[in-house]
């Protein structure tokens, strides 16, 4: 099976007989709104630098103190062998960033040395935003779509546009010149920030409210990206006293930016990219097939621990008294804050980000980990007693529920509460800080576990699926959304921006094979 609910055994320690309430959270102060969005937030614990869940989820709401260690490999596409010297962005896989190394078309290149002549910030700028003047629908709040659409990268597009397309045509592609792979190594452990979700992709969707609505004063166009990377940077610099190094981001694969590369990252090597697969329909449809391979890899983490999260001081907007789900949207949005809240979370981000006194790597209660092993041991059952046929009898469930509760009974001293409270506390470790994330992940342990124990008390099966049901459909773990059992030639796939027109979320995914037409990007 590709894809697996990834289950870190490290904090597999029963606690004693005593409450799990939590202590009070320091940030912020009142702990009641951290209980009313703890399946929100343990959600954005459990999906932080996972591909699959924060497609899903795209419109994150969470910043985390991140660290990356130094010796790590990152890459970048561009056109010119010469080393960045300036902010750029880096890409985790290299299959990410070949789809920038391409040389800039001349109507399209810059003097200006703070581009580098980097193919993904002159797109931003200049291409894509002439782009959207002459071709996208005016008002429409589908950039992905659209783009998807109308503009394909030059490096995959095969064919001229129809007559009706009203934008000049591109050229060919054996006119396309490949440009340069780098791989470059990090000097030292880096500082950084991550902000979840689909943060990179260019939308109205809410995939940039975190960043256009927080850490900037209000949207912008979402082309225009290395202007918000810059004022991102800047922050950085002025206001945080330079402790952070970029930020992490994802779109179709999880990217650094990084706000010096010259202080940060030496370049190891510059490859000539090979340009068969722009000339060439068989190497064309495998490397784009191998591209979406090197994404969907990454749906469970980057692996490695090239990045390491500091969970203990997250900030998210699911803590504050925030309404993120104005006319009962899907997913939640930033753009109505007031000028109070964003001052806010601002004031805790940076509280977040001065906490580690200039430590590189600190240690902390690694809750992702914690997450996984609750997810990993309920997901099904809980799943499957809610849905499943096979439950068709209130005694089926008890036997299911007795198996789930039986390691936290004493047999001889029957008592709810304490059992309840065993059950809450299995995973967690013995001694910790509270904080935003160990509330949330301690009440949603808490709420599986009462509602396992009430299960007993109810009188028909509908009442008891009925209680099943309501506690999945709170929870909304993304597991229940997997793909399951690709063959080799095969992968999973879910709505990414750029690589697929809509996100459906009660959409599981598709699976692709390389034989097939199907490695076209498909419209979920």
């Amino acid at each position: 099976m590709l894809f697996e609910i990834i289950s870190i055994a490290t904090f597999a320690i029963v606690l004693p007989e005593l409450s799990i309430a939590a202590p009070d959270v320091t940030r912020p102060s009142d702990a009641k709104l951290v209980y009313k969005n703890a399946n929100h937030i343990f959600n954005a614990v459990h999906s932080s630098m996972r591909q699959w869940g924060s497609s899903l989820n795209h419109n994150g709401m969470s910043f985390f103190p991140a660290y990356l260690p130094a010796g790590t490999e990152l890459y970048h596409g561009t056109g010119t062998p010469d080393p960045v010297e300036v902010m750029e962005w880096l890409a985790f896989e290299p299959e990410h960033a070949l789809n920038f190394a391409w040389q800039i078309p001349d109507e399209f290149a810059t003097n200006d040395s703070d581009y580098s002549q980097s193919t993904k910030w002159l797109l931003d700028d200049n291409l894509t935003r002439v782009l959207m003047q002459r071709t996208f629908e005016a008002g429409s709040d589908d950039f992905c779509q659209q783009f998807h659409d109308r503009m394909q990268r030059p490096f995959h597009y095969s064919g001229r546009p129809s007559t009706t397309e009203r934008r000049p045509p591109p050229r060919e592609p054996h006119e396309l010149e490949p440009g340069w792979l780098h791989t470059y190594v990090m000097k030292r452990d880096l500082r950084l920030v991550y902000i979840d979700g689909q943060s990179a992709a260019k939308s109205r969707k809410g995939t940039l409210d975190s960043q256009d609505f927080v850490l900037s004063h209000g949207a912008q166009s979402p082309w225009l990206d290395r202007r918000r990377a810059l004022y991102m940077c800047k922050i950085a610099a002025e206001e945080w006293g330079g402790r952070i190094d970029g930020f992490i981001r994802m779109e179709h694969g999880f990217e650094l930016i990084l706000c010096d590369f010259q202080t940060n990252a030496d370049l190891i090597r510059a490859e000539r990219a090979d340009v068969t697969f722009v000339t060439d329909k068989v190497d064309g449809i495998m490397s784009r097939f191998w591209f979406l391979k090197a994404i969907t890899a990454r749906y469970h983490g980057i692996g490695m621990n090239r990045i390491l999260l500091d969970y203990s001081n997250m900030v998210t907007a699911f803590a504050y008294d925030i309404d993120l789900f104005s006319n009962n949207t899907e997913l939640p949005r930033l753009k109505n804050i007031s000028k109070e809240d964003r001052e806010k979370i601002l004031a805790d981000l940076s509280e977040s980000v001065m906490h580690n006194n200039g430590q590189s790597s600190p240690k902390w209660t690694d809750w992702q980990a914690v997450a996984d092993m609750i997810v990993a041991r309920y997901s099904d059952a809980l799943h499957e007693i809610a849905y499943s046929t096979f439950y068709n009898s209130k005694r089926r469930i008890e036997v299911e529920t007795n198996l789930l509760t039986r390691p936290f009974i004493d047999s001889d001293r029957r008592n709810e509460t304490l059992e309840i409270q065993r059950c809450a506390s299995h995973f967690m470790p013995l001694n910790y800080t509270s904080s935003i994330a160990s509330v949330a992940v301690s009440s949603i342990s808490d709420r599986i576990c009462s509602t396992l124990s009430a299960a007993a008390g109810l009188q028909s099966l509908d009442d008891t699926r009925r209680s099943f049901g309501e506690l999945v459909e709170y929870l909304a773990w993304t597991s229940w959304k997997e793909c399951r059992g690709c063959q080799y030639d095969e992968l999973c796939m879910t709505a990414i921006c750029m690589y697929n027109s809509r996100v459906h979320l009660s959409y599981s995914g598709t699976t692709l094979s390389s034989k097939t037409r199907s490695v076209e990007p498909i419209h979920a």
